[in-house]
């Protein structure tokens, strides 16, 4: 085995990661990176006892979509072996290959190549003909797969059931070694393409990255539209020639000399090498090399206005934000000392004395970003972009210069910093990040074998591990060296904006995404602010102070009790009429950290439109009063989220276990205070800001979409568009009773988990409670989560897109069934996974409906069901005819189901069984699953075991049973449409009401307004302002239909409500289940 291949060096790791790991470089030149997780492998009736992969294997709502079926909170087993396999045995095994190929490589008359070449390398292969077989086959057996193309680099990578890892590696190399690639399948990758471009289309930061991208020196590499489309791929374009140079494309570069591979799972790291020679010693070589972009001298990688010319851009989204861009060297050089990194740490700080408190504190920005993006444009081996992006306020743009010398002084404070003071900084950071990599959690093998391939290129075989995660050493030299190229005048500044001096005309349009923009002289007063700023100009900026918030005590808990045994599921501590605490003691995971969860229930949110408006302003508000106090924790390994849910505000923080409570106590007290700290300039800074946040959701169509469903099926929930027109009547006064209010009735749902005592979670419950002094809720019926019955049979409900430039048409067709139950789970699962693949082929492949299709299972407070949806858009198919292809291929799922195998039917119910029992690989993953019970109030904990025991004894026959009755006497379906335009014409067949508009040409005048005003130039800040504030959803009503939905209020007001589900506290109850997903880790 050894005389083909050269071993390596082995990575150097954390001495608390158990896996083996052996990197290899193949007499082919593929280099190889094995990682052998030394968990014990299950026999399970399932797997042979010699080798997982044998040769012969060829809201709330809760949401799974047929890819995700492992993180559904059911489960599933198997009918024909007696498994001795128990919920937390599986792991999935995953692979990883990286093709030193990439945008900057492709020939510039077709752009958007290597992206097209990443599509077509899944349609079949000389050994399995058939077009996307591989996609097939993974899907089939439980699995993922995707596919990125980058600046340098194309990434491959799969996860599958360990059972399944050899076939699925056949299948895997079979399109690297010999992929067809007809030419009659390019026309349709290459809608695929557009499609995918379609999508991204309105979206700021690609567009920005484009734009930048136009500003790059003839003939650099990086000047390329590496999406592609149909413009760049079609049009005066032979396909005979451009089929033949995929080929020869993929013949040079996708050689195995080009290829770095990563493979993970379970194996023995012999039989893992073993599959590696396999499946990946015969893929072709050859002596072809990367192109060599170090040639390229990054101080020249921009053209000259990059850094002379002030660039002003109109924003799709309702933003305003400053950008300053400096363009560094390579820093893949330099990661032993990461300067980067530390002045990444050093800008973005939002601690006391940093650019970012200095700007809040005068309310002139909400959000200071700074570093570089981990892309292939922003990092590569020509040159880095680090960036410092200052999220604006209206005040803040009107004080622009000031804002800019608070930048520019606190790069000088970095710049005269004496080198003592900037290393005790560093030291901090590195022993920060190296107690991080020392505890580090265990990725998910698909995300790790993705980090882990990327580092196989990027660094020495000894270094794969560490490389991204450590401070090695303090290199004063490489770090003066970024400090001088900050501290020199030369750097872009571009601002994105809806609002533009009176002086801004837009009078120029990117090629590819048609971004409006203009550039400016850079003016000379702010070369003069920058020549004037000092690092004392300011005294209120200076470096920041030792971080109270470092971890001493690293002690385990459950080592110095003994190791006890402990139960599986969470012990609930405490139980009264405004609270109860679950825990749960970690016994797996044996690293010093925390996870704590609280959900603040109140009455408040549901009682008006106005009040769920508030309490997201609430939210908004807390996490400003703590900013400044709390953020060298999140620097130290600690984090905090504290989002707005359905029926309150939920709390959630992880982290090292020593100081997690100082978190909880100062948002606790944040909570009771923040009233007092309120003034009108404030409050109507952050409702600006709220708007925005409104705006930019509901332009997004899939977003507007949701909504809309939501609102249909759940019985109290506003809609969007209502709480963004109450933004305008929420005034100081109103913010300041919202504040005192909102803690005085709470429930509170509590978990605590991990590295932790049952005496230090009583002891954190009770500080909270004590500090809010909350009493019980009196009106309980806002707290009741209540599922509307649809009627049976089919109804539509219609509006327009908002962003009349947004061609995007969302379809979702959600189909309900009735109250949740395991069995019901189970087999929404199953048929998930069943449909998953045809789905795909059908409506995506063959027909080319859109690029993005999923079908989805869906929980409503305990009621089932699941919907098909398709994004496509306007300009190619209409919403009628996408809506009834998805009927048409719903209709067509029982004979799916009757027209499958036996053997089949086994394989994927195993397949999902295999999934169901994946171990937790973290304890973010277990702890995320126990608060899903609770906040859902069903409190199954071992919901996975009881499926896999219902799943185990599933038939087919059962399944095409339950559709036929479902289909007979349950069939409740709403067809969600949000309409994508062709033109600024409305939809001819569809017609809102008189006299109103539901969309927003952003940026330009309304069809709507009258035409004997007078003649004059519009003030395109003013009329975005007067659009924004006219924003209205209007359902579309279609002649002679009475299936058509035109308001949502009077379809639901005779409707009847699912029964609510009694709470039997001793019984540990099983009620409803929540649609939002307010689990967000």
């Amino acid at each position: 085995m050894s005389e083909h291949v050269k071993y390596l060096e082995i990575p150097d790791k954390s001495e608390n990661d158990k896996k083996n790991y052996k990197t290899l470089l193949l007499g082919n030149g593929l280099h190889a990176l094995i990682v052998s997780d030394p968990s014990p492998m299950p026999h399970d009736g399932f797997t042979s006892e010699s080798s997982a992969g044998e040769i012969d294997e060829t809201s709330g709502e809760t949401e799974t979509t047929s890819d995700e079926s492992s993180s559904s909170s059911s489960g599933s087993g198997n009918s024909d072996s007696d498994s001795d396999s128990e919920v937390g045995d599986e792991k999935l095994a995953a692979c990883a290959v990286l093709m030193d190929y990439g945008s900057f490589a492709e020939p510039r008359e077709y752009q958007g190549l290597a992206h097209f070449l990443e599509h077509m390398i899944f349609m079949g292969s000389e050994k399995y003909p058939e077009e996307n077989i591989f996609d097939a086959h993974i899907k089939k057996c439980g699995g993922f797969t995707n596919a990125l193309t980058d600046g340098e680099e194309t990434l491959f990578y799969f996860e599958v059931a360990e059972k399944h890892l050899n076939s699925s590696l056949d299948y895997f190399t079979a399109l690297m070694k010999h992929p067809l690639m007809k030419k009659e399948a390019m026309q349709r990758e290459r809608c695929s393409v557009d499609s995918e471009f379609q999508q991204i289309l309105q979206e700021d930061e690609t567009r920005r990255d484009q734009l930048l991208a136009s500003l790059a020196t003839e003939g650099h590499p990086h000047g390329t539209f590496a999406w592609g489309n149909m413009k760049s791929l079609k049009e005066n374009v032979d396909d005979d020639v451009l089929h033949k140079l995929l080929h020869e494309i993929r013949r040079e570069h996708y050689a195995a000399n080009r290829m770095y591979l990563c493979l993970q799972a379970r194996l023995p790291i012999d039989e893992l090498e073993a599959l590696v020679l396999r499946h990946f010693a015969d893929i072709p070589g050859n002596k072809s090399r990367a192109p060599d972009l170090t040639k390229f001298n990054y101080r020249n990688s921009f053209r000259d206005e990059f850094y002379t010319h002030v660039f002003h851009v109109k924003p799709v989204d309702n933003v305003c934000k400053l950008e300053l861009t400096w363009v560094l060297p390579s820093m893949r050089q330099y990661y032993r000392s990461k300067p980067d990194n530390f002045l990444s740490f050093l800008l973005g700080y939002e601690g006391k004395g940093s650019l970012c408190a200095y700007l809040r504190r005068r309310l002139w920005a909400l959000e200071l970003v700074a570093g570089i993006d981990d892309n292939g444009f922003d990092l590569n081996s020509m040159y880095s972009l680090f960036n410092v992006c200052i999220y604006l306020t209206d005040d803040g743009f009107e004080h622009l210069d000031e804002v800019l010398q608070a930048t520019f002084a606190y790069v000088k404070v970095i710049a005269e910093a004496s080198p003592d003071a900037l290393r005790v900084c560093y030291e901090e950071q590195q022993g920060i990040e190296a107690t991080g990599f020392r505890f580090q959690p265990q990725r998910p093998a698909m995300d790790n074998v993705q980090h882990l391939v990327l580092n196989c290129k990027h660094f020495p075989p000894k270094d794969i591990l560490t490389g991204r995660e450590l401070y090695y050493e303090y290199n004063e030299q490489q770090l003066r060296l970024l400090i001088d190229h900050l501290n020199a005048f030369k750097f872009n500044i571009m601002i994105t904006s809806r609002t533009k001096k009176p002086d801004i005309v837009y009078d120029k349009k990117e090629q590819w995404f048609g971004t409006e923009y203009t550039s400016q002289p850079m003016p000379e007063n702010w070369k003069t602010i920058w020549q004037q700023t000092t690092a004392k100009s300011l005294e209120e900026l200076f470096l920041p102070e030792p971080n109270r918030f470092v971890t001493q005590d690293f002690t385990i808990y459950w080592h110095t009790l003994g190791k006890p045994d402990i139960p599986e599921a969470p012990k609930r501590l405490l139980k009264t009429e405004n609270c109860e605490l679950w825990f749960r003691a970690d016994d797996k995971y044996e690293l010093p950290e925390a996870y704590m969860a609280f959900h603040f229930i109140s009455p408040l949110q549901r009682q008006s439109a106005k009040n769920d408006t508030m309490c997201a302003l609430y939210e908004e508000l807390v996490k400003f009063h703590v900013s400044e106090e709390l953020y060298p924790a999140t620097s130290a390994g600690l984090n905090y989220n504290f989002n707005v849910s359905e029926k309150g505000i939920i709390l959630q923080l992880r982290g090292y276990n020593e100081k997690l409570h100082l978190l909880v106590d100062a948002i606790a007290n944040a909570m009771v205070s923040v009233g007092d700290t309120l003034n009108d300039q404030m409050v109507a800074t952050f409702v600006t800001d709220q708007k925005r946040t409104y705006f930019n959701t509901l332009i997004k169509p899939r977003h507007l979409n949701r909504d809309v469903r939501l609102c249909m099926v759940e019985h109290m929930r506003w809609l969007m568009i209502d709480k963004y027109k109450c933004l305008n009547d929420i005034k100081l006064q109103d913010m300041v009773e919202f504040a005192r209010q909102f803690p005085q009735q709470l429930y509170v749902q509590a978990l605590v988990q991990g590295n932790y005592t049952p005496e230090s979670a009583h002891n954190v419950m009770n500080a909270v409670l004590r500090r809010l002094g909350c009493e019980a809720i009196k009106e309980r019926k806002y707290v009741e989560d209540r599922t509307v019955q649809l009627p049976q049979g089919a109804r539509f409900i219609r509006c327009n897109a908002l962003n009349a430039e947004d061609t995007n048409t969302v379809i979702t067709n959600y189909y309900q069934l009735g109250p949740n139950t395991v069995r019901l789970e189970c087999i929404l699962d199953l048929l998930m996974m069943f449909v998953e693949e045809p789905l795909f082929d059908q409506l995506r492949t063959k027909e080319q409906l859109g690029y993005h299709v999923g079908a989805t299972v869906r929980m409503n407070y305990g009621i089932a069901g699941y919907s098909i949806m398709v994004n496509s858009q306007e300009t190619k198919h209409s919403a009628q005819h996408v809506e009834q292809r998805v009927e048409v291929f719903r209709s067509n799922m029982m004979q799916i189901l009757e027209d499958m195998s036996q053997e089949d039917y086994d394989h994927t119910r195993d397949s999902l069984i295999k999934l169901k029992q994946v171990a937790d690989m973290s304890l973010a993953t277990e702890w995320s699953r126990n608060w899903t019970e609770i906040i859902n109030e069903e409190y199954m904990f071992d919901r996975r075991r009881q499926q896999i025991e219902l799943l185990r004894n599933l038939t087919k026959r059962e399944i095409v049973a339950f559709l036929v009755e479902n289909e007979i006497s349950n069939m409740r379906k709403i067809s969600v449409q949000v309409i994508g335009h062709k033109s600024k014409q409305q939809t001819h067949s569809l017609k809102s009401k008189p006299g109103i508009n539901n969309c927003v040409e952003l940026g330009e005048k309304d069809d709507n307004d009258d035409d004997d005003e007078e003649e004059e130039e519009v003030d395109e800040d003013e009329l975005f302002k007067a659009l924004a504030d006219k924003l209205n959803v209007v359902f579309l009503a279609k002649e002679g239909d009475a299936t058509t939905i035109v308001d949502i209020n009077d379809f639901k007001a005779n409707l009847d409500l699912y029964p609510k589900q009694q709470l039997h506290t001793e019984d540990l109850p099983r009620p409803r289940l929540i649609e939002d997903n307010l689990v967000r880790t």
